[in-house]
């Protein structure tokens, strides 16, 4: 027969492991509830999507960017908690068209099963003579062209949620009528320029669906990817154009080192008119942190520089 002694320690070590399971059980359901949300969670690659999907999810969704303000997709690095971003996430938006090389390979590191979005389908993409970074991915910048980034959102939404139908097609409406309003505002302020003076010298080609969009020519230092690098004779070719056509400002990007355009400024005389947002908008918080606010942005200090 076992002695007292080793019956309470008997009991006390089953009380400890009675103790420890139940513990374990309450750890269990509070990690569980802490992640259970009714909220649609979306990933988006730029910060530019994402913000229209908050346009149109608005609480309904909770939103991410793999790429954060100021980060170039062209040459964005996979960081090693991005896979479980995506694997956290009911839907992934891409812009596509190139865009994001880096996206199969991360999606396939979090299961492969995903629900990913092209939000540009249904846009014929601009292609690029040089061939490099073909077909042209900055279709943003066209803003009509964002309406189909949000009709293809909010079917995608819609879709997902159908009880909350009504409220995903109401904040499209509403943000759609904003992007009309934009659109209109930006064919005016071009039009403040005069037509000789309409003329871009970006970092790198990301303006040529805004150039075609609302009238301006649209030159960059590198190619539609900042992955081109830049060669003597691009600079060059830069160089005589800024001083054959007697162009008096050049602009640089948030999201592009602005070195080589800086030196260009320096030897040809044409100031730097500004910084434009171009493949992220700016911080978040702010007016310019929105893609409304980013190309309001970008176009007052365009025609306040060239007019």
């Amino acid at each position: 027969m076992k002695s007292k002694n080793q019956m309470k320690k008997i009991l006390l070590m089953l009380l400890i492991y009675v103790f420890a399971l139940s513990l374990m059980s309450c750890g269990g359901k509070q990690s569980a509830d802490t992640k259970k949300t009714d909220k649609i969670i979306t990933v988006s690659t730029i910060t530019i999507i994402n913000d229209v999907v908050k346009n149109i999810g608005g609480d309904k969704v909770e939103t991410r960017s793999i790429c954060g303000v100021g980060i170039d997709p062209h040459t964005y690095k996979a960081k090693p908690n991005d896979p479980r971003t995506v694997s956290e996430s009911d839907v992934v938006f891409i812009n596509g068209f190139g865009l994001e090389h880096w996206i199969e390979e991360m999606v396939r590191n979090a299961g492969g099963n995903k629900k990913v979005v092209t939000v540009t389908e249904g846009i014929t993409p601009m292609t690029d003579e040089k061939g490099f970074g073909d077909p042209d991915p900055h279709a943003w910048f066209n803003v009509q062209y964002v309406k189909t980034y949000a009709n293809n959102i909010a079917k995608t939404l819609i879709e997902m949620d159908k009880k909350n139908e009504s409220y995903y097609k109401e904040n499209l409406e509403s943000y759609l009528k904003k992007l009309d309003s934009l659109d209109n505002w930006v064919k005016a302020g071009i039009q403040k320029i005069p037509e000789q003076k309409r003329v871009l010298i970006t970092s790198h080609d990301a303006f040529r669906y805004f150039g075609k969009a609302y009238g301006l020519e649209v030159r960059g230092l590198q190619g539609i990817s900042t992955e081109a690098k830049a060669q003597t004779e691009d600079v060059k070719n830069l160089v005589d154009l800024i001083k054959e056509r007697k162009l008096s400002s050049v602009f640089i990007e948030t999201s592009v080192n602005p070195k080589l355009l800086e030196e260009i400024s320096k030897e040809t005389g044409a100031r730097v008119g500004g910084t434009l947002y171009s493949d992220s908008v700016g911080d978040e918080g702010t007016f310019e942190g929105t893609y409304i606010g980013a190309v309001t942005h970008n176009v007052n200090t365009i025609v306040n520089a060239l007019k």
